[in-house]
């Protein structure tokens, strides 16, 4: 537990309220230029919530917190960095909040391979990283979810009836998702760029980071055990909305 609340960087607070804030008000900011782009994959686009969720078919933490969504269903960094300048750059915003990892780290069942090794999930992360903070842009990086194994290995094992196997000697799927969180948190603190642990927050309010635990807080899909789950984007969307506003307090 120690080394989780070393972690956290939002707070009690954000782990623990998950009624959305105010959300960051784009409007509100000193040019049209001065947006807030949420770059991401499918746990910042949402795409899944009308089918799994329907009742909250666009409760994404970006809609929720108020900025605009540039996620992208099963994108990895490597497509991501393809799409950063049309989907990020000439938007010239002023801030950038990035949430990827989870696909990267994804295992190929015939190669045995991630689908970004870890040494190029890092490369890719940091050149964007870099490419914002060279125009003066503020960035917050973000980790991703505690996955719920048990649901996962359920949900892939018609494809795939060896997909526990794949992960045993990573430590499990969740151990190893968080392995490509530790990266985030490395780059984050490299080049000195706001982190939130989402991580660490979730497993703070799950009480620990285990299947049942997880299952219990309701912040994980119980379908695939992989996505945020409308009450896990509010989560996030407090903690983005957090940092926002300390960033462009004129804009509250």
């Amino acid at each position: 537990m120690n080394k989780i609340k070393k972690w956290l960087v939002s707070g009690m607070a954000a782990a623990g309220l998950l009624i959305s804030s105010v959300p960051f008000n784009i409007e509100a900011a000193t040019t049209k230029t001065d947006r807030v782009v949420a770059f991401g994959d499918s746990n910042t686009s949402g795409s899944y919530l009308p089918k799994e969720f329907p009742k909250y078919p666009t409760h994404n933490w970006p809609n929720v917190a108020g900025v605009v969504n540039k996620g992208v269903s099963g994108n990895t960094t490597a497509q991501a960095i393809k799409r950063f300048k049309k989907d990020v750059l000439d938007l010239n915003p002023a801030a950038v909040v990035m949430m990827f990892g989870l696909n990267d780290a994804l295992i190929n069942s015939t190669t045995g391979q991630p689908q970004v090794s870890k040494a190029q999930f890092e490369k890719n992360l940091t050149s964007m990283v870099l490419q914002l903070k060279e125009r003066h842009t503020q960035v917050i990086l973000m980790t991703n979810l505690p996955v719920n194994e048990g649901v996962y290995y359920k949900y892939h094992s018609a494809d795939n009836p060896k997909i526990r196997e794949i992960y045993t000697n990573k430590g499990g799927l969740r151990k190893w998702e968080n392995s490509y969180n530790d990266i985030i948190r490395k780059v984050a603190k490299t080049h000195k760029v706001q982190l939130v642990d989402n991580y660490a927050n979730a497993v703070l309010k799950a009480g620990n980071a285990t299947d049942t635990k997880i299952s219990k807080s309701g912040l994980v899909d119980p379908l695939l055990g992989f996505h945020w789950t409308p009450k896990g984007h509010s989560m996030v969307a407090y903690s983005v909305n957090h940092y926002l506003n300390q960033m462009f307090p004129y804009a509250k």
